[in-house]
């Protein structure tokens, strides 16, 4: 429960810096969030409020209890939950709607809390089976101007004034490097997932009217300063010239990842196409929207994602939004050194910790060998987390438990706060309202 006084953001009254109207964040020691009233602001938030979780044959007649309601599917149902939601996250201390979440049920008829807009300009996140190659547009083109100036229009212009909105996040960890593409015999979803072509090899293999393809081969131009016959050296082609280069279609569809010399140019492309990509997307919502933050794509810490691309995008975000499952033991030595790259403030945008039950035999996340050390895990990681001046925000995944009682998640499940009756786990319950209560005073190093 909260110890604090707060303004109707969740803001805690006791530290005022000046209100603007929206949510934007201060250095004063340490970062701080700052709600749109001007009291300082530390967000912990909820992810995975879906609507199919909660009507599920298994857990219908619990629900219709818990809601009050005689229909799941009826007009009722989401003011019912939408109501039932905003209790819980009291009762624990949630004061954000983290960006895996049904918005259209917790904004209607209006926003009740903080939440994050998503806003996907490519659609590569590292949890789908089935990204095309298609998926990795070209974003130094034309067309991906105009496609990102459209969306923005849609999405961004309506939310402008919103008070309540902290800003906007792209892409659930996109996939941006070898690693993040390459063949998986595991996955979320327990089947074999086959290799994905990601950014440089889909933009290197095109033609010479695509303005990636020319954008590659300016890059190993560069790189190579002017000779082919290095560059031949490196990748065994016979290129006269770097014209030659530039009309090979489908030249290398494959990467040696043993050829020291391939990954460094590719890096240092993938480097530009996410400068490139990160510039138009927040120029397009800041066109129509100037009020609120830019928080890029939530960057996946678990592979090397983002220790590669995270000195290019803070240049553009406000905030560093990453995904991280690991205790934080295992995510101190990342926070320490991200710290040093950047000045940005960061905030977890989606990790928990995990236990096995007789529904949930393959939960996704660390997994604890009982309730009592899941509590522990969760309670370290905030209290250590939260005393870190960089760190601003936990968001909490999920909200109930997604069984392998419901088809989509057979293969391999999530863990909640609740199961999916809608009955807490106590002892996890205890501790994360504790935390909450105490998150401004942890903040404050007591």
């Amino acid at each position: 429960m909260q110890k604090f006084e707060v303004d109707r953001f969740g803001g805690w009254t006791g530290k005022h810096y000046d209100a603007t109207g929206f949510f934007r964040l201060e250095m004063d020691e340490r970062w701080w969030l700052v709600t749109p009233d001007g009291n300082a602001f530390l967000s912990f938030g909820i992810n995975h409020l879906h609507a199919d979780l909660w009507q599920q044959d298994y857990n219908d007649a619990a629900w219709k209890v818990q809601l009050g309601i005689d229909d799941l599917h009826g007009e009722a149902f989401a003011p019912a939950l939408k109501a039932w939601f905003l209790k819980t996250c009291r009762d624990y201390g949630i004061n954000t709607v983290g960006v895996h979440t049904d918005l259209p049920i917790v904004n209607t008829p209006h926003p009740s809390m903080p939440y994050i807009q998503p806003i996907e300009f490519v659609d590569i996140p590292h949890y789908k089976n089935d990204v095309p190659d298609t998926a990795f547009l070209d974003v130094f083109s034309d067309t991906f101007i105009t496609h990102c100036d459209q969306m923005a229009k849609e999405i961004a212009l309506p939310a402008r004034n919103d008070p309540f909105l902290l800003g906007y996040a792209l892409t659930d960890c996109p996939l941006f490097t070898e690693e993040d593409c390459r063949e998986r015999t595991d996955t979320i979803g327990g089947a074999r997932r086959e290799s994905r072509v990601g950014w440089i090899r889909r933009l290197r293999n095109l033609d010479a009217n695509a303005s990636g393809k020319h954008a590659y081969v300016d890059k190993m131009n560069e790189i190579y300063r002017g000779q082919i016959n290095d560059f031949n050296t490196t990748y065994s082609t016979h290129f006269d010239s770097f014209d030659g280069l530039l009309t090979a279609e489908n030249w290398r569809p494959h990467t040696d990842l043993s050829n020291s010399y391939e990954t460094r140019d590719n890096i240092e492309f993938l480097k530009q196409v996410v400068a490139q990509y990160y510039r138009i997307t927040r120029d397009a919502i800041r066109r129509y929207d100037p009020n609120h933050l830019f928080f890029g794509d939530k960057l996946n810490a678990n592979t090397d994602s983002l220790d590669t691309v995270l000195p290019i995008t803070s240049q553009y975000t406000d905030i560093v939004f990453y995904q991280m499952y690991g205790r934080y033991e295992v995510q101190k030595p990342g926070l320490d050194r991200w710290a040093q790259i950047t000045d940005k403030p960061f905030i977890n945008g989606d990790s928990s910790y995990t236990m096995i039950t007789d529904t949930m035999p393959r939960p996704y996340g660390p997994v604890a060998d009982d309730l009592a050390q899941r509590a522990k895990w969760a309670d370290t990681f905030f209290r250590n987390a939260f005393s870190r001046p960089q760190f601003v925000g936990w968001h909490y995944c999920g909200l109930i438990d997604a069984p392998n009682l419901i088809p989509r998640k057979r293969g391999r499940q999530h863990s909640g706060l609740l199961d999916g009756y809608g009955v807490p786990y106590s002892d996890l319950k205890t501790t994360l309202s504790a935390c909450a209560g105490d998150m401004y005073t942890i903040a404050m190093g007591g």
